[in-house]
């Protein structure tokens, strides 16, 4: 599991450094807030979904491509009264997303033989859910 986490913060990663990038050169401290909005936001999307995929043994690609197109067009919704097109904005946003939910498999859970559910998750707010060890180990 621990190759699942380093991916899910590395995933946020690029995409708060993204928006850093895209948002630095008209106001820095804005794009800063907004990168580190974006970092918290795919961790707090990302680790109930990691939860739930690996209580119900879903780490199908497909699934995560659409949770990233998702998770895509849920960050372009601010976008909708400002003046740009929200269609293309919401249409780059998905194509993005869904990239890196895919980009996030490969690195995450292809070819991943120690695929286990943890013990137990601690979310920062102290709540502790547990899980069954070992659940998607291949049965010989």
């Amino acid at each position: 599991m621990r190759r699942v986490m380093l991916a899910l913060l590395g995933a946020a990663g690029l995409l708060a450094g993204l928006i850093f990038w895209l948002g630095s050169g008209e106001a820095g401290f804005a794009a800063g807030r907004g990168a580190l909005g974006v970092f918290f936001g795919v961790l707090v999307v990302g680790l109930p979904s990691l939860y739930y995929c690996c209580r119900r043994g879903r780490w199908e690609l497909w699934r995560f491509a659409l949770l990233g197109a998702l998770a895509g067009f849920l960050c372009a919704l601010p976008f909708y009264a400002g003046p740009y097109l929200f269609g293309l904005v919401a249409l780059l946003f998905v194509a993005g997303g869904a990239a890196f939910g895919v980009l996030f498999w490969l690195a995450a859970i292809w070819r991943n033989r120690d695929l286990t559910c943890p013990k137990s998750i601690c979310l920062p707010c102290g709540t502790v859910y547990r899980v069954a060890r070992n659940a998607l180990r291949q049965s010989k």
